[in-house]
């Protein structure tokens, strides 16, 4: 049996599919599994151990002209799938799917693709984890699933090894540290890069434990912000103005990354998919929420997880809206709050 997987085009649903990928695999033992996802998502698929295949589908990129799709359907024809599970609501996709004769098509219903679907799951009634969204799907098409599973992110032993090269480069070798994720997708989202510099100077004073920035490219000027405003250090542990703040930003791939977080005694982050990977690699995170429902995304891999929230008076989450509240938002997260939360709950001890 041949079964297509059309993925979601974020890091942290792909890692929440991890379970139902897995569960598919268990149901289908035999069979062969291929996904198609974003390129962002296939260094995260190509390491899972269950699946046969990973291939490129972007509906904003390569695969945006109509010729493309064409092409696509042709081969899933040639292919010859049995089955498709539609993790993504896209009728875009559907449509490929049902183009490219796959005989069975089982996704959630949208009134668009009802009648693409040869098993259109109803949208369940109650909020859930997203990683229960996607267990759900497969409950309906009547496989076995385990409800509240955690998922997983895999390291291949070259990002291991890279990741090791790289913190000895920092003079962090079997050195503790702490990791900072400092990016976002969504400006709301963002922990203000002052907060950062103060919660640095608290674990390097306090606790001495340095700290890594993690995020892209286009984080670099955040982390050399956090790093300009880290104040002096006193007490047991004297130290440097910006001394012990080390950024790895736009300098690791997403295994690397995984096995940086790896090495970490915890990972501060918003809600965003490096979070997820942190806590899928089985590292302590403390997650600092504000617009987003950690009910519905919050992180559920193999590490202890510790979850900050600020909602303020009057909205409700999860939040989708343009204007922010005058007082701010995530800034109402405060460093000292955050550091005790560390230190309530030994993190920096691991």
């Amino acid at each position: 049996m041949k079964i297509l997987i059309f993925t979601k085009n974020w890091l942290g649903d792909v890692l929440f599919e991890v379970p139902a990928i897995k569960a598919l695999r268990d149901n289908f033992p035999e069979a062969r599994l291929t996904a198609l996802a974003p390129a962002r998502c296939l260094e995260i698929l190509k390491a899972l151990p269950y699946l046969d295949g990973v291939r490129i589908f972007d509906e904003r990129g390569s695969e945006r002209p109509v010729w493309a799709k064409i092409r696509l359907i042709r081969r899933l024809r040639q292919e010859k799938f049995d089955k498709v599970f539609l993790f993504h609501r896209s009728f875009t996709r559907a449509l490929v799917a049902w183009l490219g004769g796959i005989p069975e098509r089982v996704g959630y219903e949208t009134p668009k693709r009802r009648r693409l679907l040869t098993k259109a799951v109803p949208q369940p009634r109650q909020a859930m984890h997203q990683g229960d969204y996607f267990l759900n799907l497969l409950k309906w098409a009547g496989l076995r699933v385990p409800f509240g599973a955690e998922y997983e992110f895999f390291c291949r032993k070259e990002d291991e090894e890279e990741a090791g090269r790289l913190l000895e480069s920092c003079g962090l070798k079997d050195k503790r540290f702490a990791a900072f994720h400092i990016g976002a997708n969504w400006e709301p989202k963002r922990w203000p890069a002052a907060h950062f510099a103060r919660l640095a100077g608290l674990l390097i004073e306090r606790l001495g434990c340095k700290i890594v920035l993690t995020g892209s490219e286009r984080d670099e000027s955040i982390a050399e912000s956090i790093q300009g405003q880290v104040p002096e250090g006193t007490g047991t542990c004297p130290w440097v103005k910006g001394e012990g703040v080390l950024s790895l930003c736009g300098r690791t791939s997403l295994g690397v990354l995984g096995a940086v977080y790896k090495r970490a005694e915890f990972v501060v982050s918003s809600d965003s998919g490096p979070l997820h990977i942190a806590s899928g690699v089985g590292t302590p995170v403390v997650a600092l929420f504000g617009p987003t429902s950690p009910v519905l995304t919050g992180p559920r891999g193999t590490g202890k997880k510790t979850i900050l929230q600020f909602v303020p008076e009057g909205y409700s989450i999860p939040w989708k809206g343009k204007v922010l509240p005058e007082r701010g938002w995530m800034e109402r997260i405060s460093p000292e709050e955050v550091f005790e939360k560390i230190c309530q709950t030994s993190l920096s001890l691991r």
